[in-house]
């Protein structure tokens, strides 16, 4: 009853108290919920007199009255009248300690299903937001620091010749089963060079039936995350990627163990369009390196890539003499056309001596319309041979690969996909297509076809059809 007495003294002495900060607050204009990952807005310094007083004792009961707006006295929640601790101070205005995370507004509006919530959320909602306060502060972001991550699960028909094939052993068969692809979870923070000398640094960790393809394979067994204990089955465990970062001007440097710049592609699902990835990227491309890389952005339309690394795929190992020197460069030619490429050369360890090359370029024809067209060339002494089932290894290489991608509505993007693949002599195509559709902020769902044919190569998988289908839950 306590509380009641004071919600209705509150409305009774509203008139008078809003009278008082007439000095421009209304409640038709005043903004009442910040973004949730963001600071409040700092207003301009003015004097601290009276009137500002005023104002903001004016914003904060204009806040409490719109939140109990017109709820019987007995169902106004206690906590609602009391203001947080360290809110309310200048430049803070109407900060209250229930904010959205009452109601339907549980997690941000995760798994709400009221209009009023969805009013109040404006973004997906994030596992940084467990690190904001009552006051719009965020103890990791306001330190430049992210912790995110997603889970993957999928499903395919058949195997691929990429992701979905084996584990481990060739009898752990990753396909016509619901799996668990990624669980991903990464710390980061990105050394800021505007201001003089930033440091930085990122580190990755993986779980899932795509572990033992991020694993540094290209080690010595038993050194980093390769043969040493981590793979379960067909779930494997893997750490990526761990680097510092150092940054001054337009000039940064990874140094330790990160994702190649090289190819289209990528190890992280939620960065491609597709379930299944190229046969190009899973045979003639690194996945990971060891070493440093610099980044140097010489304009707004160019930008330097340049770097070492020990060798392909390696952790924190130097293996079979791995050297190799990575550059690259990417080019802006205008708003809607953008040109990479990217090479390493030398001893790639595991893979032989030699080098690849790879050409991207990627067109927007229109707001809906999207084409991207690869090609990439490798070459080395490796002797592999992609025809044998045990070896899985190109040698050489040359391939094409085109994409195109069409936004059908807000919620919906369809895309395509050929891909011809020469390797060791023998022509390898897939085409696939299908649609990403976007359920809520957080999750997406990819059901795809894909047709894999090799006129030289009779050998499963590369004469399959494989429907497949995942969803990715970001947070």
């Amino acid at each position: 009853m306590r509380h009641g007495r004071i919600s209705e003294l509150i409305r009774r002495s509203a008139g008078a108290l809003l009278l008082l900060g007439s000095v421009g607050v209304s409640t038709d204009n005043l903004t009442f919920a910040q973004d949730a990952n963001s600071a409040p807005p700092v207003p301009a310094a003015q004097p601290e007199g009276s009137d500002a007083v005023y104002k903001r004792a004016g914003e904060r009961l204009a806040l409490h009255l719109q939140q109990i707006g017109s709820q019987p006295v007995a169902q106004a929640p206690a906590e609602s009248s009391t203001a947080a601790p360290g809110c309310g101070t200048a430049g803070q205005p109407g900060c209250l300690s229930d904010g959205c995370t009452s109601g339907s507004c549980l997690f941000g509006g995760l798994f709400a299903n009221g209009d009023g919530c969805a009013e109040e959320k404006k973004e997906p909602w994030a596992l940084m937001s467990a690190f904001d306060d009552e006051c719009g502060n965020n103890c990791l972001k306001d330190k430049g620091i992210t912790v995110a991550g997603w889970m993957q699960f999928g499903y395919a028909s058949n195997p691929d010749g990429s992701f979905t094939g084996n584990g481990p052993f060739l009898d752990d068969r990753e396909w016509n089963n619901i799996n668990l692809n990624q669980m991903y979870l990464y710390v980061a923070k990105v050394a800021d060079g505007s201001n003089g000398v930033g440091f930085g640094y990122r580190a990755d960790l993986l779980y899932g039936v795509d572990g033992n393809d991020a694993q540094s394979f290209g080690n010595q067994a038993g050194k980093w995350d390769f043969a040493n204990g981590f793979d379960h089955g067909i779930y494997e465990w893997a750490m990526p990627q761990l680097y510092a970062e150092i940054a001054s001007g337009n000039l940064s440097v990874k140094l330790g163990h990160f994702y190649t710049p090289i190819g289209y592609e990528v190890v992280t699902s939620p960065d491609n369009f597709f379930f299944s990835k190229q046969i190009t990227f899973y045979n003639s491309e690194p996945f990971t390196h060891t070493g440093a890389l610099a980044t140097y952005k010489v304009d707004d339309k160019l930008s330097l890539i340049g770097g070492w690394t020990l060798g392909w795929d390696t952790g924190f190992n130097q293996n079979l003499g791995g050297n190799n020197a990575i550059i690259g460069a990417t080019y802006a030619a205008s708003e809607n056309t953008t040109l990479v490429y990217s090479a390493a050369f030398g001893n790639f360890g595991v893979r032989g001596d030699g080098s690849i090359n790879s050409f991207i370029l990627s067109h927007k024809w229109s707001d809906k319309l999207v084409s991207v067209h690869q090609i990439d060339m490798l070459g080395t002494n490796s002797g592999g041979n992609l025809a044998d089932p045990e070896s899985l290894t190109a040698g050489d290489s040359v391939s094409f690969i085109n994409y195109s991608f069409y936004q059908l509505s807000d919620k919906l993007k369809a895309g395509a996909r050929q891909e011809w693949y020469k390797a060791d002599g023998v022509s390898y195509n897939t085409f696939t297509y299908g649609v990403n559709y976007q359920v809520t902020p957080n999750v997406v769902v990819r059901p795809e076809m894909r047709h894999n044919w090799a006129p030289g190569n009779d050998v499963s998988p590369w004469n399959e059809d494989i429907a497949g289908i995942d969803a990715i839950f970001k947070f």
